[in-house]
């Protein structure tokens, strides 16, 4: 990981082999259903199915028999005969409850998490829930339930927000505090009502002490001292625009102003941020700032790793880890979306997945 936001790029238009994460699927024109999975098409069921979720390298589903069916890694289980109470897929894992009875499926294996627990939210590596009938908060991380607040009433906790490995929450008093990596971390703010936080990162205004803060990988540091007037959080790293509209991203532990301008418009997801001044659009990943001119807005996708944007609608392009494809073809008028990272276009009753740097097309069902 570089320090600080130092190099400047502008895109080179490439052929590349890559294999991004994501998972696929459709419905052929006999109405079966397939997975897109690695480059590979698969025939999972022959009848319509319901309620799709997909994460990096699975996917579920509902069949026809109301059975709630898991595939991963070529193979595919049925994790329960009936349809689960409420459902939660992550990019690693899915988490749902069956009644009061939370379970997770990672990497093909079932778990049980909790006997008796009705909310819970789950994020890639964290799962917080209440359990019954002691209300105690509880986690699942790094393979461990760990108790994070042992409970004497439901009002214990406020209000809290989990990211991908952290929670920040309200106590009864209104103190502010995060949980990560097992401990409880004080931020001796209190009231505070504007906050974020994903990976290792939570981001909070004090409105009281006209503070912006940031807790990074165990550490406090306050990154303005005016109300800010907007924030982004994602993996490692918070972006903002202060009160004189100075543009700045904090990355990695360290904090860098981009410009003293307010940006147009600027959005960070996962491991993406992006910012546009004078439809210039600029991509920081891993600490370097791409560039690619005349891109709207509303003409761009983000993943967790990746972009998916055009400035002619006949040339979409595709920004993947540092590097660009363009070099691909899709009939217009087309969609497109991302699933993770895998490129999707539909059009003339045909789907395609970009993949290893090339369209993988398939004759699919008219709606």
């Amino acid at each position: 990981m570089k320090k600080g936001l130092l190099f400047l790029f502008f895109f080179i238009q490439i052929s590349i082999s890559f294999s991004q994460n994501g998972m696929g699927y459709f419905y052929d024109y006999s109405n079966h259903f397939f997975v897109f999975d690695n480059g590979i098409e698969r025939q999972l069921e022959g009848e319509p199915v319901t309620e799709i979720r997909t994460g990096n390298n699975y996917i579920t589903y509902t069949d026809s028999k109301l059975s709630f069916i898991y595939y991963y890694n070529g193979e595919k289980q049925v994790l329960e005969e009936n349809i689960p109470n409420k459902v939660v897929a992550t990019s690693t894992a899915i988490v749902y409850r069956m009644q009061q009875r939370l379970m997770i499926c990672e990497k093909g294996e079932k778990k049980l998490l909790s006997r008796n627990t009705d909310l819970f939210v789950a994020n890639d590596s964290i799962i917080i829930w209440q359990a019954l009938p002691s209300l105690d908060y509880m986690c699942y991380e790094d393979g461990e339930i760990k108790t994070i607040i042992t409970a004497t009433n439901s009002s214990v906790i406020n209000d809290y927000k989990v990211g991908k490995n952290i929670m920040v929450f309200n106590d009864l008093n209104y103190n502010l505090k995060i949980y990560f990596k097992g401990k409880i971390y004080d931020t001796d703010n209190t009231r505070i009502s504007k906050y974020e936080c994903a990976l290792n990162t939570v981001a909070f205004v004090d409105e009281y002490k006209n503070t912006f803060n940031v807790f990074y990988d165990g550490k406090f540091k306050i990154l303005s001292k005016e109300i800010i007037q907007s924030f982004f959080v994602s993996n490692n790293t918070v972006a903002f625009v202060d009160a004189n509209d100075n543009f700045f991203i904090f990355y990695d532990g360290t904090l860098t102003k981009i410009d003293s301008r307010k940006p147009d418009f600027y959005f960070c997801k996962g491991n993406i941020v992006y910012y546009s001044y004078n439809s210039e659009l600029k991509i920081v990943y891993d600490g370097d700032i791409f560039t690619e001119p005349l891109i709207e807005e509303g003409n761009i996708i983000a993943g967790e790793n990746s972009l998916l944007f055009y400035s002619n609608i006949n040339s979409p392009k595709y920004f993947y880890e540092g590097k660009v494809i363009d070099n691909f073809y899709v009939q217009k008028p087309y969609t497109m979306e991302l699933k993770q990272d895998l490129p999707i276009f539909k059009y003339n009753n045909t789907i395609g997945f970009l993949h290893n740097g090339k369209i993988q097309e398939f004759a699919i069902r008219a709606n």
